[in-house]
């Protein structure tokens, strides 16, 4: 009898861990995921540019080329970081799947054009002075900008998020940024550069 009474109480301490486990956990909205993916987006440009305004491709990318070649330079980012989460690379992965289009009411803080890859080609498509182009209809753009989905840890406090810029013919570079929250505010942790022209 004594026996069934303590595999009961084990039973029991059991059940109140993974309750207490599971609630633990925090669980947030679609709505707070994008204000923070937003406010990520927000300080990792002003932190990482000097700019009033900025020129961003409409739909997402790991990499120059899209998001095909995401896993290969995650091995190569993931070497070069420390601390990361498990849970924020997860996240990362699953966000970034297939491409996704940003949305067109993103605050962040400061003026922005999204750029559709139809407009680039128009750009720099008519003749070999597509920079000068870009530059005159967006002056103070330091280019033109290409993010990620950004990748969060499971208690919102750290994320991961790729930032590519191209400013001319043979001048670009993408970094992944490791950010963490600070006192409520997002800010710059560690960035890895995963390629440069």
């Amino acid at each position: 009898m004594r026996h069934i009474r303590i595999l009961v109480f084990v039973f029991y301490l059991c059940a109140c861990t993974a309750v207490q486990t599971q609630t633990s956990t925090p669980t947030f909205s679609a709505a707070q995921i994008d204000a923070e993916e937003q406010a990520v987006y927000a300080a990792v440009l002003g932190q990482l540019y000097s700019a009033s305004s900025f020129v961003i491709m409409d739909t997402t990318a790991t990499d120059p080329g899209g998001v095909e070649n995401t896993e290969q330079t995650l091995d190569y980012v993931l070497q070069n970081l420390h601390d990361v989460n498990p849970k924020t690379i997860e996240n990362f992965r699953e966000r970034n799947e297939t491409a996704a289009p940003l949305q067109l009411d993103m605050d962040l803080g400061v003026a922005y054009t999204l750029l559709s890859q139809a407009e680039r080609n128009n750009i720099f498509g008519q003749n070999q002075s597509g920079w000068e182009i870009f530059y005159s209809r967006y002056p103070d753009a330091p280019g033109i900008i290409t993010l990620s989905r950004v990748g969060f840890d499971a208690a919102f406090d750290q994320a991961l998020v790729y930032v590519g810029t191209q400013s001319d013919w043979l001048a670009g570079a993408g970094y992944y940024v490791l950010m963490k929250k600070v006192n409520g505010a997002w800010i710059v942790d560690q960035k890895v550069m995963s390629w440069i022209s």
